[in-house]
């Protein structure tokens, strides 16, 4: 198959990872596949940076002519068979291929409500050919809020790519770097430092949770969106917080699977708009015992007690309490651990997912198995 992913948002982040994961995967495989990117955006850079196949062009708007047009010398050159489209603008700039008989799918990553009006669901409910929803609150919130109609719904969750979490993935030069000794335990995160991210929550638990446990460290592995300015003020309150030494900051860092390696404990705060997290998958692929809020998809993946701990979002003293149980719990951390592995070998492979999408993309053709 010919495949054409496009995504228009200027910042970085899981959504636009996934487009980029998706389009290398898909050429891995033997199809032909390239992501539209926004020529202004970070995620040019990163599609630079990593090899993939890509177009970037013009995504200023829903009715951009310029971007109208560079699009339309893409389709007459590629030929996509399918169309996927992962934010609203480069949605509107793609639908008029439908008509000439390209399925275009829409895809929906966070949880956060698509208002019910016509003009915000229409994509959902009419406009695209069918919806991948990333995890299946998504989907029961489209059909419950929106009045999308079931079967125009494929839920297709986030994967992990086991080459890269869990075979031969050594933490120990992570944990060298930042000064972590044998006998400190390490609980981090992975994720862009944003509000929605749960930072200030995540340092409040810090500040509760070492005044606890004195060999307990924190590692907190993203960078800023935007302007930056929330990145800069949970640093400033870490630092009122006294914990300077006892919370690292690493920014953007491409060694993601070694330093998560270095974690004994893994984190993911959200407070909101959280679809299925790609990064719990990892954790659970580096057998590390993990601690999510309860919002969003991530739900979904955590089975409190068994694959990882639940807590409610915005609830520092909870957090810091489940960062406990697992610090005064070995046997606790190892289960879960075991658990959330055996969940990622055996149904969060980042090749089950690609499997589930061309099976979409060919039942949208027409095509048999």
């Amino acid at each position: 198959m010919k495949i054409l992913h496009t995504e228009c948002g200027k910042q970085w982040g899981g959504q636009g990872l996934r487009t980029l994961i998706e389009v290398e995967e898909a050429n891995r495989d033997g199809h032909e596949a390239i992501a539209v990117v926004n020529e202004e955006g970070r995620m040019r850079q990163h599609a630079q940076e990593r090899g993939t196949p890509h177009f970037p062009m013009s995504l200023k708007s829903s009715f951009d002519p310029r971007g109208a047009t560079q699009l339309a010398q893409l389709v007459w050159k590629f030929r996509p068979d399918v169309i996927c489209c992962h934010g609203a603008r480069d949605f509107y700039l793609s639908l008029p291929y439908r008509a000439l008989g390209i399925p275009i799918v829409r895809y929906r990553h966070i949880s956060g409500l698509v208002t019910p009006s016509f003009s915000r669901s229409f994509a959902y409910t009419t406009g695209a050919t069918a919806v991948v929803a990333t995890a299946d609150c998504i989907r029961r919130q489209f059909i419950e809020k929106n009045k999308v109609k079931p079967e125009r719904i494929t839920v297709i969750g986030e994967g992990v790519d086991l080459k890269h979490f869990e075979h031969g993935v050594d933490g120990v030069a992570a944990r060298a770097e930042f000064g972590f000794g044998p006998q400190d335990i390490v609980a981090g995160t992975v994720a862009m430092v944003r509000s929605d991210k749960g930072y200030d929550t995540l340092v409040t638990a810090a500040k509760k949770a070492c005044d606890r446990y004195p060999n307990l460290r924190f590692l907190f592995v993203g960078g800023p969106t935007r302007d930056g300015a929330w990145f800069q003020q949970v640093q400033d309150y870490s630092k009122q917080l006294g914990l300077e030494g006892r919370v690292i900051w690493t920014g953007w860092r491409k060694d993601v699977p070694q330093l998560m390696a270095a974690m004994d404990i893994f984190i993911l705060a959200s407070n909101g708009g959280e679809g299925q997290s790609r990064v719990i998958p990892e954790a659970f692929a580096l057998r590390k015992p993990v601690i999510g809020t309860n919002v969003g998809g991530i739900p979904e993946l955590i089975e409190d007690g068994r694959t990882g701990l639940l807590v409610p979002p915005r609830d520092p003293e909870a957090l810091a309490e489940a960062v406990g149980r697992y610090v005064s719990n070995p046997a606790l951390r190892e289960s879960c651990a075991d658990a959330g592995h055996e969940l990622a070998v055996s149904k969060l492979d980042i090749r089950l997912r690609m499997k589930e999408s061309y099976e979409l993309y060919n039942r949208l053709l027409g095509r048999k198995r």
